[in-house]
């Protein structure tokens, strides 16, 4: 009995090591990219489903090309909802997994400045999406970000309101969340600089249905323009501006989605929106990508944010080829040294010693008749951490971190 009870147990063992054994080879063969997405909550289709698809594009092409060194390319996708306690989780499950070598992500500034501290104690390659120009301030050495920072949008934006729109006055609205608070009050500082009098800067909670109260006060400040940094709640916010009769000129940051437009209708006709979202035409690479996009998922196209995510996979590819490793700790070494041929950037993207992208791209759009966006104004220069003396810059820095 206990010599037959030895056999059985023995060929469960033999079993379960052959099993692993097969496991281990399947993932010898394949290197794996953290993707974490928001599955759930609010902005699902841009930052969700054409996340993923955009990703997996880039990561089809490679391995039809022959892989990474040897290898196939896959990704690991992780809902993060747009929450900072999710993206923390996400950010640890990643980590735990040694077959995840490096992360793609998160989309929002705030969950990415949640998930960093996770990501520099595990030693994880990240090319970040989040536009807050604290992410690449904080001293870590893994990260590179490929996203126009909120300097560029917000600068940009108030020296287009008073050289072309000649404002005198604007009343600032955000959503409370990390970016948006962040980019108003950027962009407060920078027109107040400029000469235009804000006539009030207050947040509003993206869940509320009702703005009439907000948009009463607003109305009452007689203001030109209103300024609005938020996100799919930008929509109904200038629907109940319109109903109210209101006429100020409506300056919304990154409305560009067809998100907004679904939304918003007719209503939103002459909506400016500052983004660094590129139209789908900006260069003859961006139609290429879109063409693929589009033959891809049988007709489904892609937003102009998804761009940045294709770039991104290439850059992480770039960096393992040029440390010649998969292991997160050489890769990190060769982060900053990434420089690939960019769907967005027309000189590419390449990045300096914090990680900063050396050529940055800004828009100003206006939503017309046609319900189609179209360019106002294109900002392709100098960004501001190269301008600017390194103290005025922390200022800046201050300003977002409310120092």
């Amino acid at each position: 009995m206990l010599k037959h009870r030895f056999v059985i147990l023995l060929s469960v063992l033999v079993t379960l090591f052959l099993v692993s054994t097969i496991a281990i080879a399947a993932d010898d063969d394949t290197i794996y990219f953290g993707l974490p997405a928001q599955l759930t909550g609010a902005d699902t289709y841009i930052h969700g489903e054409l996340l993923v698809d955009v990703a997996q594009l880039a990561v089809d092409e490679i391995n039809e090309a022959g892989g990474v060194l040897g290898k196939k390319l896959a990704l690991k996708t992780m809902d993060d909802a747009g929450d900072p306690k999710q993206g923390v989780n996400a950010a640890n499950s990643f980590c735990d997994d040694p077959s995840v070598v490096a992360v793609l992500g998160h989309p929002y500034s705030g969950v990415t400045l949640a998930a960093l501290p996770i990501y520099q104690k595990c030693g994880m390659p990240v090319a970040t999406h989040g536009s807050s120009p604290v992410i690449t301030e904080l001293g870590y050495e893994n990260i590179i970000a490929n996203s126009p920072n909120d300097f560029i949008a917000s600068f940009a934006t108030a020296e287009y309101a008073k050289s072309q729109l000649n404002l005198k006055s604007v009343a600032i609205v955000h959503n409370k969340s990390l970016w948006g608070q962040g980019v108003a009050g950027l962009f407060k500082a920078r027109a107040e600089e400029q000469g235009i009098t804000v006539t009030s800067f207050q947040g509003i909670d993206p869940e509320d249905v009702d703005f009439t109260p907000v948009l009463t006060k607003i109305n009452g400040e007689k203001p030109d323009a209103v300024y609005f940094a938020g996100y799919t709640e930008q929509g109904l916010f200038r629907k109940q501006m319109v109903a109210l009769g209101m006429n100020q000129i409506f300056i919304a940051a990154e409305a560009t989605s067809s998100e907004y437009i679904d939304i918003v209708g007719k209503d939103g006709i002459g909506t400016i929106s500052p983004t660094g979202a590129p139209p789908m035409d900006f260069t003859e690479t961006m139609k290429s990508f879109a063409a693929k996009f589009a033959a891809k998922y049988d007709g489904k196209m892609p937003e102009s944010w998804s761009a940045y995510y294709y770039d991104k996979v290439y850059m992480i590819v770039d960096v393992i080829k040029k440390a010649n490793s998969f292991k997160r700790e050489d890769i990190v070494a060769h982060i900053h040294e990434a420089d690939v041929p960019s769907v967005v950037y027309p000189q590419g993207d390449q990045f300096d010693e914090k990680g900063r992208l050396e050529h940055p791209v800004m828009f100003i759009y206006q939503l017309g008749e046609d319900l189609q966006y179209h360019v106002l104004s294109t900002w392709e220069g100098i960004p501001p951490h190269k301008t600017m003396a390194p103290e005025d810059y922390q200022k800046w820095i201050d300003v977002l971190q409310n120092k």
